[in-house]
């Protein structure tokens, strides 16, 4: 048997045309990959990829909504664990709770279907935009404040904006947005009925709508209204803590004190600056917002109620909890 023999000019020909085919298909693999890589990721990617935004990766997979952020031109409310956090929701496992068309309304609610960018928002307070969650073939909407103290939407801020991905635009905020929910038409008594804290309150507001349909019309109709809203707590420091003991109430003096937690206009806790607000009783209500505290006093208040729960948007206003009655 004879042996190969590599040593020829032709054969040292050969084998460096095999080396320089190898090497160019070795770089244009390369090449391919880094082109490959550096393809902007879509909102998706941004968010499965990041170590901040794990309860809301959670929350989508959970819903089955994936895909639903890659799809083209969004505008994505993202909130990171922080927000969850201050919002209540402590960790993933926090979200078994909520059913999957919930969080699916919950999450649709954060989007809108156009990309834009926070100088695309008008320098106006509270924008009804169109979110993409639906009820009944009818757009939900969010409300855009821009202004010089930042942006914000349902009073949560925008603590990083205009975050760049293939498919859209993020802004990641500080807080959770809760849509209104479905009942009573989302209206203020809707987000009363459908928060338990808030139950010997929800009493106490259809004990006076049966025999005062001008309030009961404040608080269903479309004007936009802000409430303070006693919790079940609150109450029960009056010794009102059954349903019984607030029928007993004269309904005059129920009236009398409802209407001393209703202030008109749409307030979220970016609107509320230290200062003097009139409620629908034509009282005085004496505001103060120091950092993220914001407290309201009434005239038959020695110490403030603290708003303990900020931003529950509604149809026709904005509820705020809070952990005195405003007598």
């Amino acid at each position: 048997m004879k042996k190969t023999r590599l040593s020829t000019p032709r054969s040292r020909a050969l084998l460096l045309a095999v080396v320089a085919a190898l090497f160019t298909f070795t770089t244009s693999c390369d090449k391919e990959e880094d082109t490959a890589s550096a393809q902007p990721k879509t909102v998706a990617d941004l968010i499965v990829e990041s170590n901040d935004f794990t309860i809301l990766e959670a929350a989508i997979l959970q819903a089955g909504q994936l895909d639903a952020f890659k799809n083209p031109n969004l505008t994505v409310f993202a909130p990171n664990d922080a927000a969850f956090r201050a919002s209540g929701v402590a960790d993933a496992t926090s979200l078994t709770a909520l059913t999957k068309e919930q969080l699916t309304g919950i999450l649709q609610y954060h989007v809108l279907k156009a990309a834009v960018a926070s100088s695309g928002f008008p320098m106006e307070k509270n924008k009804a935009v169109q979110t993409s969650l639906s009820i009944n073939n009818q757009a939900v909407v969010a409300y855009v404040t821009n202004g010089t103290s930042g942006l914000f939407i349902n009073g949560a801020k925008v603590i990083t904006p205009d975050v760049k991905a293939a498919n859209g635009i993020m802004h990641v905020i500080d807080r959770i947005l809760l849509p209104p929910p479905t009942g009573s038409g989302g209206s203020l008594v809707g987000v009363v009925q459908a928060d338990t804290s808030l139950s010997l309150l929800g009493v106490a507001a259809l004990r006076i709508a049966a025999v005062n349909p001008t309030l009961a019309a404040v608080l269903t109709g479309t004007q936009p209204y802000t409430t303070f809203a006693p919790t079940n707590s609150a109450f029960r420091a009056l010794k009102l803590s059954t349903a019984d003991t607030i029928n007993k109430v004269p309904v005059t003096a129920l009236t009398a004190i409802l209407a001393n937690h209703v202030v008109a206009g749409r307030l979220y806790s970016n609107d509320l600056t230290t200062g003097e607000v009139t409620a629908y009783s034509t009282g005085k209500l004496t505001v103060t917002a120091t950092g993220t505290t914001v407290t309201v006093k009434s005239k038959g208040l020695t110490s403030p109620a603290t708003v303990t729960s900020a931003n529950r948007t509604a149809t026709n206003g904005v509820v705020h909890k809070i952990d005195k009655v405003l007598l």
